[in-house]
């Protein structure tokens, strides 16, 4: 655990019950620009945030959502937003799979996934673009679960009760 790695990427992870509160895990310092930090939740979604912890002045940065389902049968639906700060210039939802529906509007990202089964995986990646200036880049994560087919994404947004801050320096 090296400072010496300046591209290094941290992981957060964040678990929530079935409308329940988020739990933030401390960030690992890792080689590999990918790799996740091992945790263990008790909780039957899990989300995690990848994120790089360094980005340059008008550069970018990748964002990549994981969320999980480990214990709950039966189909269920996720809302995830995604609050951009005024660091960033642009956000757009680079990939993602067909089960997830993405809506982005100024610097919010809000995604609906849908058909998450007990232990099936799904991710998708945001990327947004900082500004000329020096300082922090923060993103505020937050999700909630229901099992409602017929639920609207801003609905289920409005149901979210607690947040994680995902925050990179901008050099």
């Amino acid at each position: 655990m090296s400072d010496l790695f300046p591209r290094r990427f941290a992981a957060v992870a964040l678990a929530a019950a079935l409308g329940g509160t988020l739990l933030v895990q401390p960030a690992t310092a890792v080689a590999a620009p990918a790799a996740a930090a091992t945790t263990a939740t008790v909780a039957p979604f899990r989300y995690e945030v990848y994120f790089p912890k360094y980005a340059y002045r008008g550069g970018n940065l990748t964002y990549t959502v994981k969320v999980r389902n480990n214990k709950v049968k039966g189909q269920h639906y996720v809302a995830l937003v995604g609050e951009f700060s005024s660091n960033f210039r642009a956000v757009r939802v680079v990939s993602k799979p067909r089960s997830v529906k993405c809506s982005v509007k100024g610097r919010t990202v809000l995604c609906l996934i849908s058909s998450l089964d007990k232990g099936d995986v799904t991710s998708f990646k945001l990327r947004g673009w900082v500004g000329p200036r020096r300082g922090t880049a923060t993103v505020r994560f937050g999700a909630a679960v229901t099992d409602n087919p017929h639920v609207s994404a801003k609905r289920l947004a409005k149901e979210i009760r607690s947040r994680l801050s995902a925050r990179s320096r901008i050099l």
